[in-house]
């Protein structure tokens, strides 16, 4: 495994992550990461050369990954690292940070939710906890445009909530879906099932607006405010990397949290470019301001001051 050429490394489905990890004592994140090979962005220059082997550590799960692996590349922004386990973990570090519940928000009388991957038993805990405490005859709206299947034990979920839920026909919304996942959730749409089933829902999407001002600094440069979706995941990568790609290299930059409630795993990722972009240019680190708690801890557990000026 550890004699793959780049080549093969670039062939490999690439899923952004932001999970912080230790190669050999040195610090970072991981920007991205494949079948076999991982990219960290890193905090401060890495004393490591092509070739060196060393443990990769890391927290999946709760629990403490130690994966061997060898420097494939080092570059200014960070060091990108192949596996040399027989059998690698990072398939699973894959499966972690592209699936599971990305966002969820209760209103009154209403909760809107958003899934990512296989939508069937590794979602039951998230799920459950969406209406456990929630009263009967709640409104639900579930987002699968990033499904990719629905699952037997999925589907037993989904009627396990129409039957606690006591609702009535369209209480339960699964909208977005792509042909594969309609096929799979043809079982339920039937009259004596309260689920009702759509392909697309518009506007849904803008929960993913951001809003940008530009303003002049006292220096002459740039100040960049990105106002930050109400929901930042992986369908606002190309948005988010389109207001930074192309201006001026030396640009300050800050990210308002204020409107959002969700930050998805594959964000935290795309908010790693940036900083990789930025620092390119050697600007000021980017500035991260009105985070929710939860946001905030969020950031905390994935070590981003580690990049950015959290306020």
């Amino acid at each position: 495994m550890g004699g793959a050429t780049a080549s093969d490394r670039r062939r490999g489905e690439r899923v952004f992550c932001g999970l912080p990890m230790e190669f050999d004592g040195c610090a970072g994140n991981a920007l991205d990461v494949n079948e076999i090979a991982v990219f960290l962005v890193m905090a401060f220059p890495c004393p490591v050369v092509v070739g060196q082997k060393g443990i990769l550590r890391f927290v999946l799960d709760g629990r403490l990954i130690e994966e061997r692996a060898s420097v494939a590349r080092v570059t200014k922004a960070g060091i990108s690292v192949v596996s040399l386990e027989e059998v690698s973990i990072f398939p699973k570090l894959m499966d972690f940070s592209r699936s599971g519940l990305k966002f969820v928000e209760h209103g009154a009388g209403r909760t809107v939710a958003h899934f990512r991957g296989e939508f069937g038993a590794n979602f039951l805990g998230d799920f459950l906890g969406l209406y456990g405490d929630r009263e009967p005859g709640r409104r639900y709206q579930f987002d699968f445009r990033n499904v990719t299947g629905v699952s037997s034990s999925g589907l037993a979920m989904l009627l396990q909530l129409e039957a606690e839920n006591g609702g009535g026909k369209d209480d339960i919304q699964i909208v977005n879906c792509n042909r594969k996942v309609l096929k799979q959730l043809a079982l339920l749409d039937i009259p004596e099932v309260g689920i009702s089933i759509r392909v697309d829902d518009s506007p849904g999407d803008e929960i993913r607006k951001f809003g940008v001002t530009i303003e002049q600094g006292q220096d002459g440069k740039e100040i960049v405010t990105i106002r930050i979706a109400r929901m930042f995941d992986y369908n606002c990568r190309t948005e988010f990397a389109n207001i930074y790609r192309g201006g001026p290299r030396n640009r300050e930059y800050i990210l308002d949290f204020q409107d959002t409630v969700h930050v998805g795993k594959a964000a935290f990722g795309t908010m790693l470019l940036l900083n990789q972009h930025n620092r390119e240019s050697q600007a000021r680190n980017v500035r991260i301001i009105n985070c929710s708690p939860k946001i905030r801890e969020a950031m905390d557990s994935m070590k981003f001051e580690r990049f950015f000026d959290i306020e």
